[in-house]
């Protein structure tokens, strides 16, 4: 496609031009020039009526399986499908170490979906900052769903839940630390639990002791519990149904967890632009350190001074 200029290229994103989502997603993720006003443009155009959904849960539960089936049902109504999945990140590039041309390989011809792979990019959260900024892109680019796969990390995972409408947090028989990550945290995060891989023999008893950890939860509050077992497309529209019956409970905090998503943007935005300006400044002063004429403590200080502090 040769160069383009940024505003060319937001023109052509809001024609709905599927070759250059990719290349903004790249700047994007990568804080390449241009990165900003395309933010801008995402933030002011993106769709307020998609439905995003969250999926995580621990490696080995069968998420991306599910996924797949999940957009088959979705493509099957008609929806136009875009999918966030977050991988681990490569130590040696930061990018994902599963692609997605390798991932729900079935919807890569498919025009009405369209599936992008993130390095976690060592975020305790299990979702890089490439990745939620990215999702005002998929917002704003037209999609009737979002699907939002995160990295399964236990108890850091709850990252997610402030940027989806629905979490669903995938749990397969068998996996003996389930129900512990289920007490360590999901439960606070979780609007649906899926048991995936519900033909094996350990299903129902995963089911009786997840309910058993709801006891102290107030009946309105608890998480839905399904079952599916994805490799056979089994309890799929089930879950499907489910999503929209959690969607419909959960309006009344959406407000809410937008918020919270904004104040921690604008709060990283600042810190990222500071952090720019005082890495710029301590090299000077390293060097007025090396040079003897100050101590790095003393430099520690100066700079400190430099900083204009809010009350």
């Amino acid at each position: 496609m040769g160069e383009l200029h940024i505003p060319d290229l937001i023109g052509r994103l809001s024609k709905g031009d599927w070759r250059v989502l990719g290349r903004a997603i790249t700047i994007v993720e990568n804080n390449f020039e241009g990165k900003d006003q395309i933010l801008d443009y995402a933030y002011r155009t993106a769709r307020e009526d998609c439905f995003i959904i969250g999926i995580t849960g621990a490696s080995g539960a069968g998420k991306s399986t599910l996924i797949d089936k999940v957009i088959k049902a979705y493509r099957s109504m008609g929806k136009r499908v875009g999918v966030i999945a977050v991988d681990p990140s490569s130590p040696y590039t930061g990018g994902a170490v599963l692609g997605d041309r390798i991932r729900m390989g079935m919807h890569n011809r498919d025009m009405g979906v369209f599936i992008r792979s993130f390095g976690s990019r060592g975020s305790l959260g299990g979702i890089s900052q490439g990745a939620k900024e990215v999702l005002y892109l998929y917002k704003s680019f037209g999609f009737d769903v979002i699907l939002f796969e995160s990295l399964g990390v236990g108890q850091a995972e709850t990252d997610i839940t402030n940027f989806v409408d629905v979490t669903a947090v995938v749990l397969a028989p068998g996996n003996g630390d389930n129900i512990q990550l289920a007490k360590a945290g999901t439960q606070e995060i979780a609007d649906i639990f899926v048991i995936n891989k519900a033909d094996r023999p350990e299903a129902e008893t995963l089911c009786i002791q997840l309910l058993s950890t709801f006891d102290m939860i107030p009946e309105e509050q608890r998480p839905m519990i399904t079952k599916t077992a994805a490799t056979e497309n089994k309890g799929i529209d089930e879950l499907v149904e489910l999503f929209k019956k959690a969607s419909v409970k959960l309006l009344p905090f959406r407000s809410t967890k937008k918020q919270a998503r904004i104040e921690n943007e604008v709060f990283i935005g600042a810190t990222r632009y500071f952090e720019q300006k005082l890495r710029s400044k301590a090299r000077t002063l390293a060097a007025d350190v090396l040079a003897g004429k100050l101590t790095p403590f003393e430099a520690a200080v100066q700079l400190g001074e430099k900083i204009y502090i809010m009350d």
